[in-house]
């Protein structure tokens, strides 16, 4: 038989037994940050074995845009360029100002980037190239223009037009630019149906 002092410490060590292990309520908490984790973990190596290893590592090696223009290449658009609704595109990293940018494309049989449409827009957007487009303005109290004379109805982005008379397309919209700050262009060819 124990004795009064065993038997307090007894009850003291499985009180200190009780206090270590955690409540119902921190299982339940910890069984629910378990399985988001598992979640995450699974969602990253689908998400990572789903995207092909070419594609990862000629992103690494900004070729996309080469490889997009060979996917995507069209018997009537010349070599090099990539075809998107009925219009030829060639994008380059070498980079003129406004002016250089239009006469370069002339001297390819094209234009400058024009956008036709909002479908347009968003596929451009979507590539993430800075290119020199064809809108242009005389001065900060002028409006913009096309090239063709029309006057320009896309919002452009002006944070200090002193000087930005020109216009550009990011992958966050269309910006005013120094018309002779060299940007990268892309021309465009439209295709006879």
């Amino acid at each position: 038989m124990k004795s009064y002092p065993e038997l307090n410490l007894a009850k003291e060590a499985r009180k200190h037994q009780m206090r270590d292990l955690p409540s119902p309520r921190e299982k339940f908490v910890a069984v629910i940050l378990g399985i988001i984790c598992f979640v995450l973990v699974y969602a990253l190596v689908r998400v990572i074995t789903f995207i092909p290893p070419t594609l990862i590592q000629e992103q690494n090696n900004s070729s996309w845009i080469t490889r997009l223009q060979k996917e995507c290449h069209c018997g009537r658009c010349p070599k090099d360029w990539f075809t998107y609704s009925n219009n030829c595109y060639h994008i380059t990293f070498e980079e003129k100002t406004w002016k250089g940018s239009l006469t370069a494309c002339a001297s390819r049989n094209s234009t400058l980037l024009y956008l036709d449409n909002e479908e347009e827009l968003k596929f451009l957007k979507s590539l993430s190239v800075m290119s020199w487009i064809p809108v242009f303005r005389e001065g900060h109290s002028h409006p913009w223009m096309w090239q063709n004379g029309s006057t320009c109805k896309l919002q452009i982005s002006d944070v200090s037009p002193e000087k930005r008379n020109c216009a550009v397309l990011t992958s966050g919209g269309v910006k005013s630019d120094d018309c002779e700050f060299p940007n990268m262009y892309t021309c465009k060819h439209k295709l006879e149906n």
